[in-house]
């Protein structure tokens, strides 16, 4: 591939990406944004990288945005279902139970602020 054509590339996918919220914001505790219609929550997981998931529970469809982060997982408030780095909800006894997920987005960190792909949000 040509430096033009990577270029070029770079600029579609930047053109495409949507700033959710200031790293600090999700610092300091779970952060709804609705992005494209989509309610989301956005935090930062215990590698300090940001974690962008849909902002509802798979339980009770409960906001996930109005739980906390503990030991690098993300905590429902409702009845405190727990869900790991991957979207998947971890039982007490720390397995991660595939059946049960949230949906997770590709997120990553430029100039201070948390950015994702918006053609990715449906």
């Amino acid at each position: 591939m040509t430096a033009d054509r990577r270029d070029r590339g770079m600029a579609d996918a930047a053109a495409n990406e949507v700033r959710l919220c200031a790293v600090a914001d999700a610092r300091e505790r779970p952060f709804r944004v609705v992005a494209a219609g989509r309610a989301l929550v956005v935090w930062m997981a215990a590698d300090g990288g940001p974690r962008v998931f849909a902002d509802r529970c798979p339980h009770r469809e409960a906001r996930l945005s109005a739980g906390y982060v503990a030991d690098g997982r993300l905590v429902c408030p409702f009845h405190l279902w727990v869900f790991d780095e991957s979207g998947r909800a971890v039982g007490p006894d720390g397995a991660a139970r595939p059946t049960c997920a949230v949906r997770r987005f590709d997120a990553h960190v430029r100039d201070g602020a948390v950015w994702i792909d918006a053609a990715r949000i449906e």
